[in-house]
């Protein structure tokens, strides 16, 4: 039971990363069309889609943090 369930986190977590990547794209692509005539809403989509292009790497980054506050609780 155990071993199907991680199967089944490992599966959310490849659509959420999916979800995650596909929106940044979208989000990329419309503040490159709007940044000619909105500049100010490009760079308020460009930096929503720099978040979520970050989100894909989740957690990659919530284990550096943990190591890394592994390391200063040992000092």
């Amino acid at each position: 039971m155990k071993r199907n369930q991680s199967n089944i986190k490992k599966l959310s977590d490849y659509i959420m990363n999916f979800a995650f990547l596909y929106s940044s794209f979208l989000c990329f692509t419309t503040a490159i069309e709007k940044w000619d005539t909105q500049r100010f809403l490009a760079i308020i989509i460009f930096v929503c889609g720099f978040l979520s292009f970050i989100a894909v790497f989740r957690n990659y980054i919530a284990k550096l943090v943990y190591k890394i506050r592994k390391v200063k609780d040992y000092e």
